[in-house]
């Protein structure tokens, strides 16, 4: 089974009830980091501080258990839930890192507003994220992290965790991913940069 297939259990496969994905266990993943907000401060602290590369947070090895793929997808898991907790509200509102209506590329061309000109996420950072592999991507991951959860951002964490998964992994996918992550953050601009006048010239 690969990292990206769709985990089948015992109990899903006997009832005929759709197994989780990767992308609904990224999902759950952010439920469960935003409830250490409000209780387990330390679980969520560590899981931020944590290098994906070598994981030794407690908290991670608890989620890990539940977690489809073997040994290479340590890190990978481990990525996945670095960004969820850095993107996770401290506010102990039971806001999470996902936003199932939000697309990455959407969520890095506006940032936390509604209507902007310039991308808050640059089109220059945009490129070097999308041709990145390897070491460098997961160099790069982080820092967007940060950067979203500095004003607060939340996006598709399915969609986020599917590329994660995929890269280095299965290009195929990962390039679907990249495409679909250029594909939204300029339709976001196209949107912002119409103006009434533009959009009845023809």
């Amino acid at each position: 089974m690969t990292t990206t297939e769709t985990v089948r259990t015992e109990g899903a496969e006997a009832s005929g009830a759709r197994a989780p994905t990767s992308g609904d266990h990224a999902v759950s993943l952010a439920g469960i980091v935003a409830g250490y907000a409000e209780g387990r401060r330390g679980d969520l602290a560590a899981l931020r501080r944590m290098d994906p590369d070598d994981p030794d947070a407690a908290a991670f090895w608890r989620l890990r258990a539940d977690l489809p793929g073997g040994t290479a997808a340590e890190s990978k898991w481990a990525l996945i839930l670095h960004g969820i907790a850095l993107m996770t509200p401290t506010s102990g509102d039971g806001r999470t890192a996902h936003n199932g209506q939000m697309s990455v590329g959407q969520a890095l061309f506006l940032g936390a507003e509604t209507q902007r000109e310039k991308g808050f996420y640059s089109e220059m950072r945009l490129n070097r994220l999308l041709t990145a592999r390897g070491d460098m991507l997961r160099t790069l991951l982080p820092r967007m992290f940060r950067m979203l959860a500095s004003e607060n951002v939340s996006f598709n964490w399915r969609e986020m965790a599917n590329f994660i998964l995929a890269s280095d992994f299965d290009e195929d996918l990962a390039e679907r991913a990249r495409r679909r992550i250029a594909r939204d953050y300029y339709r976001a601009e196209r949107r912002n940069t119409q103006t009434p006048n533009n959009q009845n010239d023809n």
